[in-house]
C-alpha cells in the first residue's frame, strides 16, 4: 500500500506510542522520511521502544485510515502535517508541536496575527461582558481571536468575533466528529466559515483531562499572546497562561473582584508576573500594534464606566438605578432606594438582574458600581 507524505503521518500521529517529541527525533534520523517507519524495514526494526515496534507493525488497528480518509472528505475537512500548506508557521519553533493537525474546513489558514481569549467556563456577567468587548474590538483591529470553544468565556470571546464581523478559530481538546460541548455544535459550523476548527486528536478522540492541556499549548502557540478573563484558582485557562509564559509569550490579564473565586486565578497571575490589563489599547500598545486613531489616553478601563453615559438599553428602575451610579461613584443600596422612590426588594432584585447583567458590580462594602 503506497501512502503519500501527509497520509503516513497521519498515521505515525495516530499511533499510541508516538508523541511530538519522539517523532521530530525521527524525523531528523530519518531526514525526513518518516514514512519509511510503515514499511516494516530496518528503520522500524531498528527502534529502541518495542511497543513502538508494535504498533507500527500493527498501523490499521490504530488507525483505518480508509475510514479516516472518507469521513474527512465527507465532512470537507483535511489533515495538515509538519512543513505543509496550512501548518500555521507560529509553531514552528517548538520542539513539542503537534506532527499534523486536522483542520474544518480543508484549506483554511490562520490569517493575520492571533491572540488568544481564554478563561472560566463559568463566568460572572462581568466576566462575559469583558470577553466579549476585547473579542469584538480586537476582531475589529484586523486581529484572529483564538479560544478552545469551550463553554463561558471562550464561546463569548468566538461569538463576539463573529458578531464584529471579525476572523476566529478554535482549537479543540477532542477529534472533530466529537463536538465539544455539544451545545456549540451550531457555533463549530460558523467557526470553521471563519478561520476554521483545528485539533491533533484522532476525528473520533473525546475530550478528557489529558487533552485540554496538550490544546492549550496549541492555543497559545499559534498566538501573539494570551488573554485570560476570568479563571478560578486551579482553572485551564492557568494551564495555557503558563503554556505562553514557557513559549515566550505575553499573557495579559483582566482584574477582577477579590470576593470572586472567578477572579482567583487572575490574580494569582498576576502576582507571578503576568501584565495586568484594562482596555484592548493597552495589549496593542505591549504588542506595538496599536492602530493609528487608537489613543491609549482613551482607554475605557474595566470597572469605571468610562464608555459613556448612555444607558445600555436598560428601561424601567433598571434605568433609574443605573443613571443614580453615574461618576463612578458607589452607592448603597439603601440610598439607591432612596433616590429611587422605589421600596427595597424591588431595587435588590433590580440591582440583582444588572449585577449578573454584567451592568454593575457589588463591592465588599456592599455598594454597587458601574461595571
Amino acid at each position: 500500500m503506497s501512502l503519500d507524505r501527509a497520509s503516513a503521518r497521519m498515521i505515525l500521529a495516530g499511533l499510541p506510542g508516538m508523541g511530538p517529541v519522539l517523532y521530530g527525533e525521527l524525523e531528523a534520523r530519518l531526514e525526513g522520511a518518516v514514512e519509511r517507519l510503515l514499511e516494516g524495514g530496518a528503520e522500524a526494526e531498528a527502534l529502541g521502544h518495542r511497543g513502538l515496534r508494535e504498533q507500527l507493525r500493527d498501523w490499521r488497528r490504530h488507525m483505518p485510515l480508509a475510514k479516516v480518509e472518507a469521513a474527512l472528505g465527507e465532512m470537507g475537512a483535511d489533515y495538515v502535517s509538519r512543513g505543509g500548506i496550512g501548518y500555521p508557521e507560529e509553531l514552528a519553533p517548538y520542539a513539542d508541536r503537534p506532527i499534523g493537525l486536522y483542520r474544518y474546513r480543508a484549506g483554511k489558514q490562520l490569517e493575520g496575527p492571533c491572540i488568544a481569549i481564554v478563561g472560566t467556563r463559568r463566568p460572572s456577567g462581568y466576566g462575559r461582558k469583558i470577553a466579549r468587548a476585547f473579542a469584538g474590538e480586537l476582531a475589529r483591529q484586523g486581529w484572529t481571536v483564538v479560544s478552545g470553544m469551550a463553554e463561558g468565556v471562550d464561546t463569548e470571546a468566538h461569538e463576539a468575533a463573529l458578531a464584529a464581523g471579525g476572523r476566529t478559530a478554535a482549537v479543540l481538546g477532542g477529534g472533530l466528529k466529537r463536538c465539544y460541548p455539544r451545545s456549540n455544535r451550531a457555533l463549530m459550523e460558523r467557526l470553521a466559515d471563519s478561520a476554521g476548527i483545528w485539533t491533533e486528536f484522532p476525528l473520533w478522540r473525546q475530550a478528557d483531562r489529558r487533552t485540554f492541556p496538550q490544546r492549550n499549548r496549541i492555543v497559545s502557540g499559534v498566538s501573539r499572546g494570551v488573554i485570560v478573563v476570568e479563571s478560578g484558582e486551579h482553572g485551564g485557562s492557568l494551564i495555557t497562561a503558563r503554556m505562553a509564559a514557557e513559549q515566550g509569550k505575553p499573557v495579559y490579564v483582566l482584574p477582577g473582584r477579590v470576593d470572586m473565586p472567578e477572579s482567583a486565578g487572575c490574580h494569582a497571575l498576576i502576582r507571578d508576573g503576568a501584565q495586568l490589563v484594562t482596555c484592548v489599547e493597552e495589549v496593542l500598545e505591549d504588542l506595538q500594534a496599536l492602530p493609528r486613531g487608537l489613543d491609549r489616553r482613551e482607554c475605557a478601563h474595566v470597572g469605571t464606566g468610562s464608555r459613556g453615559e448612555g444607558e445600555p438599553g436598560l428601561e424601567g428602575l433598571q434605568g433609574e438605578l443605573w443613571r443614580y451610579l453615574r461618576d463612578g461613584q458607589p452607592q448603597h443600596p439603601d440610598r439607591l432606594v432612596q433616590l429611587s422612590g422605589g421600596n427595597g426588594p424591588e431595587v435588590q432584585l433590580a440591582l440583582l438582574e444588572m449585577e449578573m447583567a454584567g451592568h454593575v458590580a457589588r463591592g465588599l462594602d456592599g455598594r454597587y458600581v458601574r461595571s
